[in-house]
């Protein structure tokens, strides 16, 4: 029997039940596709069906405020992708008349989809024969086609894309895509995979050598960046004052405790340290508390090595002003109301609040 029969005939009988696959559409494949970048499918099923209750249609999710849209993403993290899925959906309900496109170039044109995106929306969603290459089926082809190359590396990737194009059914691609995805989040594990329960083991060539344990090779990625930062947790009359940056690069567009990268030139704002934080630190002698601690917090590519001054002021004092960044005394209260990353989260609970 091909391969491509073998595994959706397996699929068939041991797909996994996903919320998205229930009642498939564009919609609800974009959401999930995006959602699903760099991050595990345990972590997206219950913020995936609460997204959606809120948000049930392409032009629901246009119409909602950012700051909407990035509290329902809370527990996601990668905050840009939320905010790229948001400017796609206004995207589209303006220049698409809210179809999402299912022309390869312009759904490659929206923000925030890129190859694996594009294949999987027009496979799974359009019924297109492309191949969606995300790191289950990087694994799976490194074994199936015996890549030695690093597949972190294009000329491994190149190679699993024409090896898995070749074996692509036009009659079921998304179905093909998916089959490999469940192939690979439960039989074609990272460590030990369970070769005698794989459907397309006959087809391996990784396997028939012996060499299934051994494949894939993959180069080390770069360790995050090391960066001192300085954070302001300022408490007045249980209200904590946040910021939100328009612009400046790493987590604008989110409310967050003031911070910056020391002696990075303020990396991470949009303000000079003269506006902004000498302004905070004019006010340390009139704080009612002043305490400061020690935290780490690690992304995927920065090592925050944290000096935290959590300041108790009498009065809610002037903020200063910048035409990219707005400042909210937001009550203790409705903190939880608030599209607050998870690091400064952790700033509050170290701090009691």
């Amino acid at each position: 029997m091909p391969l491509a029969n073998r595994l959706l005939s397996w699929y068939d009988l041991n797909r996994r039940d996903l919320p998205w696959r229930r009642s498939p559409n564009p919609y609800k494949t974009l959401v999930s596709e995006i959602m699903l970048q760099q991050t595990r499918v345990e972590a997206v099923l219950p913020l995936y069906e609460r997204f959606i209750q809120r948000f049930p249609s392409i032009k629901d999710l246009a119409a909602a405020t950012q700051d909407e849209v990035l509290t329902y993403w809370q527990g996601l993290g990668y905050y840009s992708r939320a905010r790229r899925l948001h400017q796609a959906a206004q995207i589209v309900l303006t220049e698409h008349d809210g179809l999402i496109p299912s022309d390869k170039a312009a759904l490659k044109a929206l923000p925030g989809i890129g190859d694996y995106t594009c294949g999987a929306i027009l496979s799974i969603a359009f019924h297109q024969p492309e191949v969606a290459i995300d790191g289950n089926l990087l694994r799976v082809g490194a074994r199936l086609f015996l890549i030695q190359e690093p597949i972190n590396r294009s000329k491994a990737k190149s190679a699993i894309q024409t090896g898995f194009e070749s074996l692509l059914p036009v009659e079921r691609p998304g179905d093909f895509n998916q089959a490999l995805m469940d192939l690979g989040s439960t039989i074609c594990l990272p460590k030990n995979p369970r070769c005698s329960e794989c459907p397309i083991s006959d087809h391996c060539q990784a396997y028939s050598q012996g060499e299934a344990t051994q494949l894939p090779f993959k180069e080390a990625p770069k360790p995050p960046l090391p960066v001192r930062v300085k954070v302001y947790l300022v408490e007045s009359q249980e209200t904590i004052l946040l910021r939100q940056r328009s612009s400046g690069g790493f987590l604008q567009g989110m409310w967050e405790l003031p911070w910056y990268e020391v002696g990075s030139n303020v990396a991470g704002t949009t303000l000079k340290v003269a506006e902004e934080y000498d302004w905070l630190s004019t006010h340390l002698e009139s704080c009612a508390q002043v305490r400061t601690y020690q935290m780490e917090y690690i992304f995927s590519h920065r090592h925050w090595f944290m000096t935290v001054l959590h300041l108790n002021i009498v009065e809610p004092i002037y903020t200063p002003h910048d035409e990219n960044t707005l400042y909210l005394w937001q009550p203790l209260h409705s903190i939880h109301t608030v599209a607050l990353p998870t690091v400064f989260k952790r700033v509050l609970e170290m701090g009691g609040v």
